[in-house]
């Protein structure tokens, strides 16, 4: 994900951070309401979601990341809508077991720019595991499902949770044998501020925090688990599973992937700052923007002046959409006669928001 160069100095980008992205695309598409017209702004990080904006029908695709890798997760895609069948894809991604993932990318390679497919070349392993599942985050999940989870539920409890149909069922499945005091204890560890930032993201990403990580998913986890089915939660899914079960991210799903494919060509993709790509946008030529969670790596000021920008860049109508995870940025007053913020939409698309872990989703449009 693109963040301002000081905080780059600060956190290593030579790997890939998120193998997958991690915010729900169908609540994106949604609030971005893309029309065959419109110039999209996105931040690459594995591309997913960037590719739910092609998929959407936008005219233009801008995606850009500072890291290397997570443009080469953004490219390799790509290269595989291009030349594999769907199944393949998931094959590629790790979704389905597979023997011939070094095959499907040799078919891929000859489409990726020189950086990327040395980057594939070097991590022959990411490609043997699908490229999808050797992210930090993702590597992180793994280690709560396989070493911290077990100690509170076993694989049967675990299953029920995805079979429950009611939500009357799941309220007393959840309150009377999943929310005990050891998940409470172990998940408060496993999800402070010191471990997520050293194992899952990087400590550089935790400056601003304003809240504890676990405070925050303790009010986000009874949503996923009780009002939403969780056999329609495809995040949930792979953090306690370790696969997408009954459910895929939109960008993955068969019905997308033809749509994906078709419009291919109106994306494409910076490895650089947003900053920098928006130095060189004319004003008024932005209808959306996929900011995935990027100003909570920042300070305010820096905030503040990154959303000036972003406005400037936006034409009348454009929906600048983002999430927050461990420090709250909204709109500030200094801009509130050019940005005004979608509160009913955003809080009706966050109680919707199959990826629980974020504390607030911002929905806001340049006047």
């Amino acid at each position: 994900m693109s963040i301002r160069p000081n905080i780059a100095e600060k956190a290593s980008f030579a790997r890939i951070r998120y193998a997958q992205c991690w915010e729900d695309a169908d609540v994106l598409l949604e609030a971005m309401d893309v029309r065959p017209t419109d110039t999209c702004l996105s931040i690459a990080s594995a591309g997913d979601n960037t590719l739910a904006l092609v998929a959407a029908g936008a005219k233009r695709v801008i995606a850009v990341d500072l890291s290397p890798a997570q443009i080469a997760c953004l490219e390799l895609r790509v290269a595989a809508i291009r030349s594999l069948t769907h199944a393949q894809f998931l094959e590629l991604l790790g979704q389905n077991p597979s023997t011939d993932r070094r095959i499907h990318y040799q078919r891929c390679r000859d489409e990726l720019s020189a950086v990327s497919r040395q980057f594939w070349d070097r991590n022959p392993t990411l490609i043997d595991q699908g490229i999808a599942q050797g992210g930090k985050f993702e590597r992180y999940l793994r280690a709560f499902r396989r070493f911290v989870l077990p100690l509170v539920h076993n694989r049967q409890t675990v299953s029920r949770l995805f079979e429950l149909e009611c939500e009357e069922d799941r309220r007393a499945f959840y309150n009377e044998r999943w929310n005990n005091k050891r998940w409470d204890l172990l998940c408060r560890m496993f999800f402070g501020r010191a471990s997520l930032g050293r194992l899952g993201r990087d400590p550089s990403f935790m400056k601003y925090a304003d809240e504890p990580v676990w405070q925050s998913l303790q009010r986000r986890i009874p949503n996923a688990f009780i009002t939403q089915r969780p056999a329609d939660n495809p995040y949930l899914q792979w953090i306690l599973e370790g696969r997408f079960v009954s459910a895929l991210p939109f960008a993955w799903r068969a019905e997308n992937f033809a749509k994906i494919r078709a419009n291919i060509d109106c994306l494409e993709w910076r490895c650089d700052s947003i900053e920098q790509v928006l130095s060189e946008v004319p004003s008024g030529s932005l209808n959306g923007c996929n900011l995935s969670d990027i100003f909570e790596y920042m300070s305010q000021p820096d905030y503040e002046r990154l959303l000036t920008e972003l406005v400037r860049a936006g034409a009348p109508g454009c929906r600048l959409v983002y999430w927050n995870v461990v420090a709250q940025r909204q709109r500030p007053a200094s801009l509130s006669h050019v940005l005004r913020p979608q509160r009913t939409l955003a809080r009706d698309l966050h109680r919707r928001d199959k990826a629980f872990f974020y504390r607030d989703f911002v929905v806001e449009e340049v006047l």
